[in-house]
């Protein structure tokens, strides 16, 4: 069974704390995160329950609406945004994205051994929330390769493996912050 919650439901629920606790972004930093993007997106949360009323996980997912001409310069730009004027959704779509704002996402299970159960439960109810969100597009978003097998059979149920961009790091050699910005000029 799934039930969809907002963060001030999760405050009084153990799970909430259990979901994340082995991982370097628990539930402290979902929460900061929502407070912090606060209007970009509309966060929820589903809380994944077995037949035995048990709590299994607890899903952060979240609706932005994207805009599908973004980055487009130009005439076509223009004539949009004028249509716009007139049909503010135009040339957007709603996206349910499952996982995290700002990073790469997680399965919310409780236990360690639940996240086959939670890629099922989330298999089984992410398109009737979708469509009860009004999303047109689904999206779990940059979940780790270490993921790959508990989310293996949702290409052969309609949807798409898409592989994002290659997280990144930039090594910075110095000691702080005022030592970086003692080296910038005008230039820079």
């Amino acid at each position: 069974m799934v039930k969809v919650v907002t963060r001030a439901e999760l405050q009084s629920c153990g799970a909430w704390k259990r979901a994340f606790q082995n991982r370097c972004k628990n539930h402290r930093y979902y929460e900061i995160v929502e407070e912090t993007l606060e209007g970009d997106f509309e966060h929820h949360y589903l809380l994944l329950e077995d037949q035995a009323a048990t709590i299994r996980a607890i899903q952060p997912v979240f609706l932005v609406r994207q805009n599908l001409v973004e980055g487009v310069p130009g005439k076509i730009r223009s004539v949009v945004d004028v249509i716009r004027k007139i049909l503010p959704r135009f040339l957007t779509v709603r996206v349910l994205m499952v996982g995290f704002a700002a990073g790469t996402g997680d399965l919310g299970a409780c236990g360690e051994k639940d996240e086959s159960w939670v890629a099922q439960a989330l298999q089984a109810s992410l398109r009737t929330y979708a469509r009860q969100s009004s999303a047109s597009l689904v999206v779990l978003k940059d979940f780790p390769a270490n993921y790959r097998s508990a989310l293996e059979t949702f290409p052969s149920n309609g949807y798409a493996r898409i592989p994002s961009m290659p997280m990144t790091r930039l090594a910075l050699h110095y000691e702080n912050w005022d030592e970086y910005f003692r080296t910038l000029s005008k230039a820079t």
